[in-house]
């Protein structure tokens, strides 16, 4: 996987959870301070073995990894942002 691509789809996850926080406040809470998030996607295998290796290379010394594991997408427009409603 090419690093332009990598970025893009980690993009489009981040989008993702973050509006997901958006809309379950309650989620935001649990998740300790300064905890690295590493979203692994069901959908895509590659793409969650990535997140993880570079999650153990990132990684600080003490802090907690909390891992998201994300079924799928919501329906999007060709640039990935999330359509209005």
């Amino acid at each position: 996987m090419i690093r332009e691509e990598l970025f893009r789809k980690n993009q489009q996850l981040s989008t993702e959870f973050e509006l997901y926080l958006l809309e379950h406040p309650e989620i935001e809470g649990k998740i300790p301070d300064n905890a690295l998030i590493v979203l692994l996607p069901d959908y895509d295998k590659e793409l969650a073995e990535k997140n993880k290796e570079l999650a153990k290379a990132n990684k600080e010394a003490g802090q907690i990894i909390v891992y998201v594991r994300v079924k799928k997408l919501r329906a999007s427009n060709s640039l990935g942002c999330p359509r209005a409603t």
